[in-house]
């Protein structure tokens, strides 16, 4: 039940569900994150951490980056008591929209990450 309280309450806010949304569209870096909202590096990275503990964002570190996606089988996870087509109706959508999403810019092009963190210094 625990993990399924992280779930919902890492929903109920609008900056990590908007954080939520661009994922959606590509993986992305701290610094490409809080290029687009309006808010500090440390709280998007606090967001971002409850998103990951209650399952809804992976992360992969490169380096010194750390590049976050959406978690595709968050519902297998969370919702490990529920039937499997409960699960499907869910995840489906999900898992295909993730299956061809861009990588993050700054995979390719480290430099984009100085830029953006000095544009909003």
């Amino acid at each position: 039940m625990k993990k399924i309280a992280e779930f919902y309450k890492a929903l109920g806010d609008e900056i990590r569900l908007t954080i939520l949304n661009m994922l959606s569209e590509q993986e992305m870096c701290v610094c490409e994150i809080f290029d687009k909202l309006d808010i500090s590096q440390p709280a998007v990275s606090h967001h971002l951490k409850i998103l990951r503990q209650a399952g809804l964002v992976k992360d992969s570190k490169e380096g010194k980056w750390i590049y976050y996606s959406l978690n595709g089988s968050v519902f297998q996870e969370i919702f490990q008591d529920e039937k499997v087509e409960t699960i499907r109706c869910y995840a489906e959508p999900i898992r295909k929209k993730l299956e061809n999403l861009p990588r993050s810019q700054v995979r390719t092009d480290p430099a984009v990450c100085e830029k953006l963190t000095a544009k909003n210094r």
